[in-house]
């Protein structure tokens, strides 16, 4: 059971939406309707008798925060992408390392992965995306004291460059269309506090850190700066004032408010929009959780999901190092965050759905993992630090990661299916890995080999849905909105590249269809804000919609 409570107790002991924004009925005339082209292949579903479980593969990869264990700082390890960088149609996987160097795994299909080790090392957030929009996706790391750099795979493997005009060292990392001109631009964050234990004097010398927006125009990038400080862990991309655009977040921790501006043909504008908020974001999912074609918004924190007196007594010493005694008007809580819009502002849900307390939570991540129709949660967990946790064994609080499952978005029960292990996780993602129509699960933990959780769910209905828009610089259709409508529910995806933390993602939207198998409407609304309604869409299919208009 779970109670409300904040650290400083321990001190003392068919909605159809626009490109983000407000919702239109199902059976409205779809506006500035652009021609597409489809193209669809059949998923690989299983017919064979299976449950609903994962299977476990550990991978070659190691992710390591030093060679006499992970300190603080280094101990929050490094990130993972998934996506096809080969344009073979299947997603590869990428996993970043502290100490190590990076290992990128090609897909070979029917899940079987061939590794391929990189000369790339001390990384942070990794995202596979096609940014200078040439039809190829290219690797983005950020480095922990180096500026972020650009690897493309070659024929004798991968080569690297900088990223024109950017200097300076990030942790966060977030790609999107901020002006609408049809180019990706990018976001960068830094971790103020470990740049000053490193650097120093020397850090705030050259400027210091905070957050930068880096408009890209005719292949380099322009910097603007939006706050002077930061503690990024996490960078998302909701609407939030609900005006049909895409806006900024930036999840801070260390009790660094975060971040938080709306974009206009003006500018950016700082705005607080919520009431509550996460003292220590992690990580930050943009997604429509209770399908009702409108985005919510999860932020992780740390809060123990068991409050007994040996969970307490685990947690009690790093917590009293970390947090801050609050005040009864403090709008920062140590606890995860569920924002729902309810039509004039945002509202915290997360106490309502025992949302609130999933352990010290990293990646966090809505998908339908059993295909009902009903996005699930799944967060990893855990800390490992030699001087933050000295007092415990191996210096690890060691917490089992969390999967969540739902049939109706008002109650979710914590169940394992094979998933549930304990160590400590950083980043994760979901992709189906072998185009069988459901969810695999990826996981880069710290001082661990990174893990595969192959889905072992069968025969259900589910469609894929990738988008291709040659009529501009933003092929994959990054901020794109895919609405479809079946049996009186509203599934709504954003095309992202990266969400929860450091978790480069693929731009395929997956929908789980339970017992469905013929969608009523489905209509993408490209990042311009231009819609297509694609007909004849049937279940257990991956659609290619390409648009067909002229730029």
């Amino acid at each position: 059971m779970h109670t409300r409570f904040i650290w400083s107790f321990f001190a003392s002991a068919f909605l159809m939406l626009s490109a983000c924004g407000n919702a239109l009925p199902v059976s409205q005339t779809v506006h500035s309707a652009v021609a597409v082209s489809t193209e669809r292949r059949v998923l690989q579903v299983a017919q064979q008798p299976c449950g609903f479980r994962f299977s476990r593969t550990d991978l070659t990869h190691y992710t390591s925060g030093g060679s006499t264990g992970s300190a603080l700082y280094a101990s929050n390890g490094s990130g993972l992408a998934v996506g096809d960088l080969t344009g073979d149609g299947q997603p590869d996987l990428v996993f970043g390392n502290i100490v190590g160097t990076v290992t990128v795994y090609m897909n070979e299909g029917n899940f079987v992965f061939t590794p391929i080790q990189t000369t790339l090392t001390d990384v942070r957030s990794l995202t596979i995306v096609d940014a200078d929009g040439d039809g190829t996706r290219e690797l983005y790391a950020t480095r922990r004291f180096a500026p972020p750099i650009v690897g493309k795979l070659t024929d004798s493997g991968f080569t690297y460059e900088p990223i024109p005009e950017v200097y300076s060292a990030f942790y966060a990392m977030g790609w999107q269309d901020l002006n609408r001109d049809g180019v990706l631009d990018v976001v960068f964050g830094t971790y103020d506090n470990e740049q000053l234990q490193q650097q120093g004097l020397i850090f705030q010398t050259r400027g210091g850190g905070g957050v930068f927006v880096y408009t890209q125009t005719d292949t380099r990038f322009m910097p603007q700066r939006l706050n002077s400080s930061a503690q990024a862990l996490a960078i998302a991309f909701p609407d939030l004032d609900h005006d049909g655009r895409t806006d900024l977040l930036v999840g801070n921790d260390f009790n660094e408010p975060d971040g938080a501006w709306t974009i206009s043909d003006a500018g950016y504008t700082a705005v607080a929009p919520f009431s509550q908020t996460t003292e220590n974001t992690m990580s930050l999912d943009y997604v429509d959780y209770d399908n009702n074609g409108t985005f919510d918004l999860y932020a992780t924190d740390m809060k123990p999901y068991d409050q007994s007196v040996s969970t307490m007594a685990r947690w009690l010493p790093a917590m009293l190092k970390l947090t801050r005694p609050l005040t009864a008007d403090d709008p920062q809580y140590t606890e995860n965050t569920l924002h729902t819009w309810d039509g004039s502002r945002w509202r915290n849900r997360a106490y309502d759905l025992q949302l609130d307390a999933t352990g010290w939570s990293w990646s966090a991540k809505f998908a339908d993992l059993d295909n009902n129709g009903w996005q699930d949660l799944y967060v990893v967990n855990g800390m490992k630090a030699t001087d933050l946790l000295s007092y415990l064994p191996d210096y690890e609080l060691s917490e089992d990661d969390m999967l969540f499952v739902t049939d109706n978005s008002e109650r979710y029960d914590l169940v394992d299916r094979g998933i549930s292990q304990t160590g400590s996780g950083r980043a994760a993602t979901m992709a189906d890995l072998d185009n069988d129509g459901d969810l695999d699960v990826v996981v880069n933990p710290i001082d661990g080999y990174a893990q595969l959780y192959r889905n072992e769910l069968c025969q259900t209905a589910s469609i894929a849905v990738t988008l291709v828009d040659p009529t501009s610089a933003n092929r994959d259709a990054v901020g794109a909105i895919v609405t479809v409508a079946a049996d009186q529910h509203l599934l709504t995806r954003s095309i992202q590249v990266s969400s929860g933390y450091l978790s480069g993602q693929p731009t395929t939207a997956h929908f789980g269809l339970g017992d469905v198998q013929r969608i009523e409407r489905l209509v993408v609304t490209w990042p311009d804000g231009k819609q297509s309604e694609v007909p004849d869409i049937t279940a257990n299919m991956h659609y290619t919609i390409t648009r067909e208009d002229a730029p």
